[in-house]
């Protein structure tokens, strides 16, 4: 996995941020949505909502790879919960909206869902969360 890079956001860095979000939205999630759903995810990560939800201190997660993807999606929900505890030293669990392609990624680090699928705008969605120490 020499060939993962994490990184925090930087101004400037959104237009390409919005286009490796849609590339892997469109592989991975994207099948599972209904036409409507998948326009609304487009809008969403326009580079200038991005860097408005940058701004305001949300934590994306999302790769891109051929192989290998769980040890990658345990790397970044490790960095998201790092980047989390930095700004809330107290935090006692960490919540995700996990398409439907995601579940069992997710469930496999220990997050449980918390809800059954939600579809909010066309978009597929299983809240899950995962207990912290």
């Amino acid at each position: 996995m020499n060939d993962c890079v994490f990184g925090k956001f930087e101004i400037g860095e959104e237009t390409a941020i919005s286009h490796l979000i849609k590339t892997v939205f469109d592989e991975f999630a994207a099948p599972d949505y209904s036409p409507a759903g998948n326009t609304f995810f487009h809008a969403y990560i326009e580079p200038d909502r991005l860097l408005e939800r940058f701004s305001n201190g949300d934590v994306l997660l999302t790769a891109k790879t051929n192989n290998r993807i769980i040890g990658i999606a345990k790397r970044l929900v490790a960095r998201a919960i790092a980047t989390s505890r930095e700004k809330d030293t107290k935090l006692k669990c960490f919540e995700v909206n996990s398409s439907p392609y995601a579940e069992r990624i997710y469930a496999r680090m220990g997050f449980t869902k918390t809800a059954d699928i939600q579809d909010v705008n066309g978009l597929k969605f299983i809240p899950m969360k995962m207990e912290l120490p």
